[in-house]
């Protein structure tokens, strides 16, 4: 720092004598903040990441070169100081560093200067890291909603954005929240692959080649289960079975599933444009099934409609306590909450009659995550085809595919 206060002074002209340290910390910062603005303006994919590797640091470090190369008022013998300078501010999570070198690390939660938490291996635990203050929380937090081209602050205090490598952040600041609370989805590098679940007991190999089956067959499918159990990532593992020759239609919240398909839209809510008035414009598309990331509001309606009127097939997970039942009950209460038009038993009916497999996913004690549940739906009955039996530890059918 004593280096920046005998040179740093972007504001000197010849002639003129020097401010004083103070002073010139406060322009290196006012700078620093300045060409931050520049690099999320000319090269935004550069900066929507959670973790820089070596390649994306190089691009980076070039992009900062330009950036500070062509400002007037700096001295071009220090480019490279206030290069490091500018990087750091950019790439650098504080306190949470440490953990990002962790790769068994999957989600970080701060509730506040000093209460930091950490999904390691699929098992949340205190962290023994603190901020300074509450706001060291909120610059880390406007710092990350910039990252992802969003704002948060006290005006727009909440923020829910997926970074361009995948990690998801979601930031709650006051006056919503008590303190400012941070939670941190880091993305995988490598995708989620069917042998990678097949390795680490997710299901079997005679259980996912069912699954398979029943997408191939065109089968209605909601995917349930609890925060954190893996219901998006086996959506997008089922997605990836769809045929190349099939037009896909994916509505989400935020864009998770990243499929691979070429004839796909993936569509993204927004504040005036939410998950039913997307799905509503995505039967104008011409879709042969429709995706929805998640349904938790009037949505579900829509869904049902689609799914029973030509787009067989389509796909969703929905937040659940169980399977089987507990799911057609929940996506029927959600109908009707939303104002639906029918009452719940003619909502449940309908429910019944739309949806073909419920596969239900769990989390475990142990941190690990596997299809616990699998049922077929008829419109007078639920029939059990596969079970997970956490004592012996294996997948158990009951029950044939429909033909």
């Amino acid at each position: 720092m004593a280096y920046f206060h005998q040179q740093w002074n972007p504001k000197a002209k010849p002639g003129k004598g020097a401010e004083t340290a103070q002073e010139e910390v406060t322009d290196l910062g006012r700078a620093v903040v300045r060409w931050q603005e520049s690099l999320q303006e000319q090269y935004p994919d550069l900066l929507g990441h959670l973790v820089w590797n070596g390649e994306r640091l190089a691009e980076l470090e070039r992009a900062a070169q330009h950036i500070i190369e062509n400002d007037p008022w700096v001295d071009g013998n220090l480019v490279s100081l206030y290069r490091r300078s500018l990087i750091n501010r950019v790439t650098g999570l504080g306190p949470l560093d440490e953990l990002l070198l962790d790769e068994s690390v999957n989600d970080i939660m701060v509730n506040g200067p000093d209460r930091v938490f950490c999904d390691r291996n699929g098992v949340i635990e205190p962290v023994s890291l603190q901020f300074g203050d509450a706001q060291a929380v909120i610059s880390l937090a406007q710092r990350l909603a910039a990252r992802a081209g969003r704002m948060v602050n006290t005006e727009v205090p909440l923020c829910d954005a997926e970074l361009f490598d995948g990690s998801r952040i979601h930031c709650a600041m006051p006056p919503v929240a008590d303190v400012p609370c941070i939670t941190i989805r880091r993305g995988r590098q490598i995708p989620l692959t069917v042998e990678h679940c097949l390795a680490s007991g997710t299901f079997s190999p005679e259980l996912w080649h069912d699954l398979h089956q029943m997408v191939a067959e065109r089968l209605n499918i909601i995917v349930a289960g609890g925060a954190g159990s893996g219901k998006t990532s086996l959506l997008r593992l089922l997605a990836s079975a769809i045929s190349p020759s099939e037009r896909i239609v994916v509505i989400e919240d935020v864009r998770e599933l990243k499929l691979s398909q070429k004839n796909l839209v993936s569509l993204e809510t927004t504040d005036r444009y939410g998950s039913e008035a997307l799905l509503n414009n995505a039967l104008r598309m011409r879709p042969d099934r429709i995706l929805v990331g998640e349904v938790r509001g009037a949505e579900v309606l829509a869904l049902m409609e689609a799914m029973s009127t030509g787009h067989p097939g389509s796909l969703s997970t929905v937040h659940s306590r169980a399977g089987g039942i507990e799911t057609l009950q929940r996506l029927a209460r959600i109908a009707v909450r939303h104002g639906s038009g029918l009452g719940f038993t003619e909502m449940m009916q309908q429910v019944r009659n739309t949806v073909d497999v419920i596969v239900y996913t769990t989390r475990y004690g142990d941190g690990s995550r596997r299809v616990s549940d699998v049922s077929l739906v008829g419109p007078d009955q639920i029939q059990p085809l596969w079970q997970y039996q956490s004592v012996s530890g294996e997948f158990v059918r009951f029950g044939k595919l429909p033909c």
